[in-house]
């Protein structure tokens, strides 16, 4: 994993996307040198941007987002909670207006825009946690991530970041109309 602006390239070409990694880690001790020599053997190669796109309503006729499709919390480690907590409070909406849609994706975007924004925010930090722009900085991400008293306190916080009252829906399937 490296920080970069982003990056212009043929996605569909290996080399490219070899000499890509190449560049980014020349120079680096240790293990580097090593490591960068067996790109050329790697008959398959996954390259890609950690990224997130955002939208700015979930729903539009009778199509609605969940999950990483509407909000995506990437690499901050809230993208499956909010998933599993947006089906149910879509779910639940869905039950509640008797089947509208438009009643029911309004209500559930209501509800959790905000409760989404802040799993988000956790995903911003991440990122240039886990990348670093600078030795420095790499050092300490290794100090923190090799001892468990931190790496708690880290896992602590996200848990913290954002939090939603979830409603008691009515369940069985009588209040959906068709």
């Amino acid at each position: 994993m490296f920080a970069a602006h982003e990056l212009s390239y043929d996605r569909r070409d290996p080399e490219q996307r070899k000499r890509l990694i190449a560049d980014a880690f020349s120079g680096l001790g240790w293990e580097v040198p090593r490591l960068l020599g067996t790109l050329d053997q790697a008959p398959d190669l996954y390259f890609d941007s950690i990224s997130r796109a955002d939208v700015g309503t979930w729903s539009t006729g009778r199509v609605c987002l969940v999950g990483d499709a509407a909000c995506g919390a990437t690499i901050g480690g809230m993208g499956t909670g909010t998933a599993v907590v947006a089906a149910y409070v879509l779910a639940g909406e869905l039950a509640r207006a008797q089947g509208d849609h438009r009643v029911a994706f309004a209500r559930y975007e209501s509800r959790l825009h905000k409760y989404a924004r802040g799993c988000q925010s956790g995903g911003e930090r991440t990122g240039k946690f886990l990348a670093p722009g600078t030795a420095a900085r790499i050092r300490l991400r290794n100090a923190v991530l090799s001892r468990p008293l931190f790496l708690n306190g880290m896992l602590r916080l996200g848990q913290k970041v954002s939090s939603v009252a979830l409603p008691d829906y009515p369940t069985g399937s009588s209040h959906v109309s068709r």
